[in-house]
């Protein structure tokens, strides 16, 4: 089974050696289980795309394992991005050095059978190949709006963290590297594997959501004064008891324009909004304390503990005691 990892310039270097470590892992497993030679195994290589080294975020040099043969399509591709795209991700455009050059090479394999996949912000090399028309896509959480800026017409789902499309199969999180890895084997030998090399690794295998590791983050780049003081607002005063029509007199605005001019400009209305607020005070609040869980909720506004309850697990994926049990 050949694998290849595409290694790019500014990538996460533990993610591409580390996908070399899970199929490693896979190897030894498979062995064990069922002898040498019985089942095939993954020959999992890097590449380059013009076979020279690159440089990983980090400064550590790539060195491609073998070179990239574009006539000789590989059972799979891997692909990994640049982690800038992370950290500087408020920008409307990327960058992306050799993209025909990419695109030819993908679309060519995916032609011939190569099942085409990413991690993290690999993702924006499936988009601009043109790997996602029809079908859904994950990255990692805090590109999501960059993502949707560039390729507005890409259904995104960033709560999921694995989507896998068939012949297209993405993943979002920096670390989803090694729960790519462990679908892929899934995928080829079976779950027997899957739980040996879990076990090896001590990871736990069962990811399926980005969601719990969700923060909410503002949207403010716009230039609406009227609603950036009603996101202040909001924001300083979460825990009152707070009417929209009242917020949109506080501002100057009519209920129907301001409720309207709100989500132009944030992309939530303005009930989502404050909520998002207040389930991002009770995660802070659920991390850093021993407070009380239904303490906490009553102090953010909310008398009605189930309600709330089950607003934080749509935002989360997880009760609060669960979230606290994770990250606290």
């Amino acid at each position: 089974m050949k694998v290849l990892v595409l290694a790019t310039d500014l990538c996460m270097v533990s993610g591409v050696f580390g996908v070399l470590d899970v199929f490693s892992t896979a190897n030894y497993c498979i062995e064990k289980r069922y002898g040498k030679g019985v089942i095939d195994d993954f020959d999992c290589q890097i590449v380059t795309i013009n076979n020279e080294n690159v440089l990983g975020y980090n400064g550590i040099e790539i060195k491609p394992t073998q070179p990239l043969d574009c006539q000789q399509a590989p059972d799979v591709i891997i692909l990994t991005y640049s982690v800038k795209v992370v950290i500087d991700c408020c920008g409307d455009d990327i960058e992306i050095a050799n993209r025909d050059k990419i695109k030819q090479w993908l679309n060519d394999c995916k032609e011939q059978g190569t099942i085409i996949t990413s991690f993290c912000t690999g993702a924006f090399l499936l988009a601009s190949s043109g790997l996602f028309a029809g079908k859904t896509a994950t990255t990692h959480w805090r590109s999501a709006d960059l993502f949707r800026r560039v390729f507005p017409y890409i259904r995104l789902d960033c709560d999921q963290l694995i989507i896998d499309s068939g012949d297209v199969i993405c993943s979002g999180g920096s670390m989803s590297y090694i729960d790519l890895s462990l679908h892929l084997i899934d995928r080829f030998v079976g779950k027997d594997i899957v739980s040996d090399c879990a076990k090896l690794l001590v990871f736990d295998p069962i990811r399926q959501k980005q969601s719990p590791y969700v923060s909410f983050k503002a949207q403010k780049n716009h230039q609406d004064k009227a609603i950036l003081a009603a996101q202040d607002w909001l924001e300083r005063h979460y825990e009152s008891d707070i009417s929209m029509d009242m917020l949109a007199e506080i501002v100057g605005l009519g209920t129907r324009t301001f409720k309207r001019r709100f989500k132009i400009a944030t992309n939530e209305n303005p009930i989502n909004y404050l909520q998002r607020i207040r389930v991002e005070q009770v995660k802070d609040k659920l991390e850093k304390t021993t407070e009380a869980i239904n303490q906490i909720i009553w102090s953010v506004g909310y008398e009605d503990i189930s309600s709330f309850r089950q607003l934080f697990k749509r935002f989360t994926g997880l009760t609060p005691k669960d979230y606290r049990q994770k990250f606290s």
